[in-house]
């Protein structure tokens, strides 16, 4: 189960890292083992820029065709934000180019999770299609 590594992951950070978004890739193997875990951005205290190139980088080198997107909210909220959905929707789409699935969207706080696929919202999202204002 990726949750509880990645929020040991967090715990690990020092004092200072833990007060700035991180967004983390995992990479799955045929099999759905972890094949890596990379930091792909280290961002503010209210948001991590989010590069494509870097989400799908590790990805096609590994030849992996599954991962999983993780990042955290540093004010512990556990739910998906419109800016989430969003970035979470244009990933898929350049995913599915590259023939790459997103299994899943996990935002972590050191107590608890949520999930994009458990919350049913793995679906491609256009931007402004949230519903929330």
């Amino acid at each position: 189960d990726l949750v509880p590594i990645m929020q040991a992951v967090l715990r690990r950070e020092d004092r200072h890292s833990r007060r700035k978004e991180h967004f983390w890739v995992a990479g799955l193997r045929s099999d759905s083992r972890i094949m890596y875990i990379e930091l792909v951005s280290l961002g503010s205290a209210t948001a991590a820029i989010v590069n494509p190139i870097e989400v799908y980088r590790l990805a096609i080198v590994n030849k992996s065709h599954e991962i999983i997107l993780v990042h955290n909210h540093i004010d512990g909220t556990l739910g998906a934000s419109k800016s989430d959905q969003e970035i979470t929707g244009m990933l898929m789409k350049g995913g599915e180019l590259l023939g790459i699935e997103i299994l899943d969207h996990l935002i972590i706080s050191e107590n608890g999770y949520f999930s994009f696929l458990e919350e049913g919202l793995m679906g491609y999202v256009e931007p402004g299609e949230t519903g929330e204002n």
